[in-house]
């Protein structure tokens, strides 16, 4: 099979992720790779993309058309998207390639086609849970991507975690019995399917993509409470790169970690659209900007 990208029919109708409009096309790409291609709409971004990456075992359309609705907001403010399925899910075939070569190699794949298509040379990657993990890992890696999208992503417990989580339980014997089932069932927590570096790996890596300015789009959400209970986390166990200009973060403690409500998946897509206007301007918000 040629390595160049291609568009092509799906070999299926997939009810929930059809095109709307002409502006989403399919895609094969890579080693047999599937994605959509959502063109911007509007006065474009000359040299910016987004790429979504897959949610866990979700294919592309993420949790609840999550990414679809995603992609089309982002889209519609200008700035082309691609979210694809990486192998082994959705309907891509299995990769013969270790994790880590894999990612590169699909995420080469994918900036090769977005430019070939759109000509943008400058990429925003994320998504959530595993797939902003895999976004953390690429950024350190990959110069192409300016920034990072970072729904329930990597965070650390700390000594104020640990406060804010047992200190309202001391005094109450069912949230002791509740927190000692779930510590002695077995039972694993998110964190335990996450693929995070150590602690000191994250932070010198943050530093270093923060030195040549990447942009970092934090959402915690109440569905990440095993791990990350306080805005003021963040910087506690990340440091001082998660406190500068280039890092913005939400803390959602009322949303669950799926975006489940559709008011929850809007909310997002307005953060979202407006934290890509605001690092990553397009011509006419330049223009506006100046007005």
């Amino acid at each position: 099979m040629s390595a160049q990208p291609s568009q092509f029919e799906l070999p299926r109708p997939l009810e929930s992720d059809q095109a709307v409009d002409p502006r989403e096309t399919a895609h094969l790409f890579g080693a047999g790779l599937v994605g959509i291609l959502h063109a911007a709409a509007g006065p474009a971004h000359p040299d910016v993309a987004v790429i979504l990456l897959n949610a866990g075992m979700v294919h592309r359309i993420g949790p609840h058309r999550g990414s679809v609705e995603l992609a089309r907001a982002v889209a519609g403010a200008g700035y082309p998207v691609f979210r694809y399925d990486q192998s082994g899910l959705g309907d891509s075939p299995v990769s013969a390639h270790v994790s880590a070569e894999r990612r590169h190699l699909e995420i080469t794949s994918a900036m090769a086609l977005v430019t070939a298509r759109t000509g943008a040379t400058r990429f925003v990657v994320g998504g959530i849970c595993s797939a902003a993990d895999d976004a953390f890992h690429l950024a350190s890696i990959e110069p192409r991507i300016h920034g990072l999208l970072l729904l329930d992503g990597l965070a650390y417990r700390t000594a104020g975690y640990w406060w804010r989580h047992l200190a309202p339980r001391v005094f109450s014997p069912v949230k002791w019995a509740n927190w000692w089932r779930s510590r002695s069932d077995g039972s694993p927590g998110m964190e335990n399917f996450r693929d995070w570096p150590s602690r000191q790996q994250a932070v010198a890596t943050m530093q270093a993509m923060v030195a040549r300015d990447v942009r970092f789009l934090f959402v915690f959400t109440g569905g990440a409470y095993r791990y990350f209970n306080h805005a003021g986390q963040l910087v506690a166990c990340l440091g001082r790169a998660a406190r500068s200009t280039q890092t913005s973060l939400a803390y959602w403690r009322d949303c669950d970690h799926t975006f489940y409500l559709q008011r929850d998946r809007a909310r997002l897509q307005a953060l979202v659209t407006a934290w890509m206007e605001r690092e990553f301007p397009t011509e006419w918000d330049r223009g506006a900007a100046a007005d």
